[in-house]
């Protein structure tokens, strides 16, 4: 859950969105009403742990440089490269030694740890990650403790306050 950078709704969900250039979380009615073009899918969303459960981290290869980052659709491209060797989800788990469950998990778009992504990448002979392309961030001082808006970021841009 997050706030809209375009309408400023707080609690919902949003999707990274292309609006004339110009990258933002919007919620689905701007998206929909306004025919944004979409960045991202949507996420399987983790459980919150209960207490004295383990809680299951991803990381990025390469952390301290960020030079490369998972592809954005790794499930079915794991998908469709086991089906086009002709291996089954048990058959895939027997050659990298994992449980059945994980390799589910993974092609349900649950994203492991890179060490697994890795395994896989090798037996399957396929690309899961690509070079990290950051754009630089501008902090923007928010005139209210809402999330900062496109108004918001125009006025400062103009200079009102």
């Amino acid at each position: 859950m997050g706030t809209c950078e375009m309408c400023g709704s707080e609690r919902v969900s949003t999707l990274l969105s292309e609006i004339s250039g110009t990258r933002l979380r919007c919620c689905n009615t701007c998206i929909e009403s306004n025919n944004l073009n979409v960045l991202e899918t949507r996420k399987a969303t983790v459980a919150k742990p209960r207490s004295g459960s383990i809680v299951k981290r991803t990381y990025t290869r390469n952390m301290a440089k960020m030079e490369k980052e998972v592809i954005s659709n790794f499930h079915t491209s794991i998908k469709r490269a086991r089906e086009a060797k002709g291996w089954t989800s048990r058959d895939l788990a027997k050659r990298l030694n994992l449980r059945l469950n994980e390799i589910q998990k993974v092609e349900a778009g649950v994203q492991p740890a890179d060490s697994v992504l890795e395994k896989i990448e090798k037996s399957l002979d396929i690309t899961l990650f690509e070079d990290n392309i950051s754009e630089p961030e501008r902090s923007v001082k928010a005139p209210t403790s809402r999330g900062m808006t496109i108004g918001d970021a125009l006025d400062e841009f103009l200079g009102k306050e």
